[in-house]
């Protein structure tokens, strides 16, 4: 019974200690630049450098900008990738670097940046799109799509800004808000989203700081 517990373990470290020499070194990967959690602003350039290991010999590097999205693929280092940040764009983004070994296993490391506006860029307006929301309420029991198709549409936010730049604030990231006159009639989400709920008429008010527009919301009884 020993010896045949002695030959479990021992065949189960030699499985171990092969997987481990055949595996790809991982630990020394990482992003040197940017630093996580740094500030820039809209029109900045921005340089994305990752490094390996002394003993890491990737087949291939990935940098890419998650929602800005820029991107490139290296085969042989420097892996650098510099983009320049769109005019329009603020907010967070994951900027990530991605390495691939010749054994097929991928390892990624990331950092978050944040894109904000100058002091002196301000609001100067928003608006909403569209402006009127026509929907049909769907009887108890209807398709799932025709409900989705039917009952609830979606608000668009704009903002113009100092710089004559328009930048979306749709997202409550963004500091705007949605308040419906008639929640037996339409509600509306923290994302804009419009759902009817019963017949008859409903305003939606949309703000940013100091600056409102409003959406006309009517339902009507679904019509074939």
């Amino acid at each position: 019974m020993q010896n045949k517990t002695f030959y479990i373990v021992l065949a189960a470290l030699i499985i171990f200690f092969a997987n481990a020499c055949n595996s790809s070194p991982v630990s020394g990967f990482t992003i040197i630049e940017p630093i996580s959690g740094q500030t820039y602003h809209p029109g900045d350039r921005v340089t994305l450098k990752a490094a390996t290991g002394p003993n890491e010999q990737p087949v291939a590097v990935y940098l890419y900008a998650t929602h800005m999205q820029y991107s490139d693929l290296y085969s042989t280092p420097p892996y650098e990738l510099t983009f320049t940040i769109p005019a329009d764009f603020t907010g967070q983004d994951t900027l990530v670097a991605s390495e691939k070994f010749s054994d097929g296993k991928i390892i990624e490391t990331r950092v978050e940046i944040n894109v904000i506006l100058p002091s002196n860029v301000t609001l100067q307006g928003i608006s909403v799109d569209p402006t009127f929301i026509l929907l049909q309420k769907m009887p108890a029991g209807s398709d799932a799509n025709k409900v989705r198709a039917f009952e609830t549409a979606n608000i668009g936010v704009g903002g113009m800004y100092s710089d004559g730049i328009e930048r979306g604030l749709t997202s409550p990231a963004k500091g705007t808000t949605y308040i419906s006159s008639n929640e037996k009639v339409a509600t509306v989400d923290a994302e804009g989203n419009v759902t009817a709920q019963g017949l008859g008429d409903a305003t939606i008010t949309v703000r940013n700081g100091k600056y409102s527009a409003t959406v006309k919301v009517v339902v009507k009884a679904y019509k074939q």
